[in-house]
């Protein structure tokens, strides 16, 4: 009974119909660790500008393409990493970074089907939604007297942020996202600019 149960079980068309979602899956998730080696890489590049970087337009490229069961674990594994090599881990300020990458990947994924120009509007908010984040950290670090100057210091980076985004999503976003969806929907072949 065992050989015929093991016959019926793993012939060739039961095999080729799992062996597709198995090669599908693997496919996916190797493109997601290459996806996070190139979020964490650009980031390590051009860490020595301050708050110039390509991380805002891959996370919204990511979400617009994956579903966000492959782009929020993306986000998840970036800000561990950021927080492990650049040694910043911390339960005051780590979490959030998680709350902010994350809310720019579900806010993406939501905005992927709508005009550019509210995607490139988000871009630029993002970068003071990201600033803001950090606030209840800091008055808890700092202290409530020192929330102003906190928050005038920061201005200047959060514009830094707010231009390097746009600059990066108005130039980067749909050719990004044309030459993703090709890697993780081969079959669509032709590269569209939308």
């Amino acid at each position: 009974m065992v050989p015929r149960l093991r016959t019926a079980l793993f012939t060739p068309s039961n095999m080729s119909s799992s062996n597709g979602g198995i090669n599908r899956s693997i496919r996916h998730i190797t493109l997601a660790a290459m996806l996070l080696a190139v979020l964490y890489v650009q980031e390590l590049l051009l860490s020595g500008l301050p708050n110039i970087q390509l991380t805002v337009v891959l996370i919204m490229v990511y979400a617009a393409v994956l579903p966000l069961s492959l782009s929020l674990p993306i986000v998840i594994g970036y800000v561990l990493l950021d927080n492990l090599l650049f040694g910043t881990i911390s339960l005051i300020y780590t979490p959030a970074m998680f709350f902010s990458w994350m809310l720019l990947a579900i806010v993406a994924k939501l905005l992927s089907k709508k005009s550019f120009y509210a995607i490139l509007g988000f871009a630029v908010l993002f970068a003071f939604l990201y600033g803001c984040s950090f606030i209840p950290a800091n008055i808890m670090v700092q202290g409530i007297t020192n929330f102003w100057p906190y928050l005038w210091a920061d201005l200047p980076f959060e514009l830094i942020m707010a231009l390097s985004n746009f600059v990066s999503v108005l130039l980067l976003y749909r050719p990004l996202k044309s030459i993703l969806k090709n890697l993780y929907e081969p079959s669509s072949s032709s590269l569209d600019l939308e």
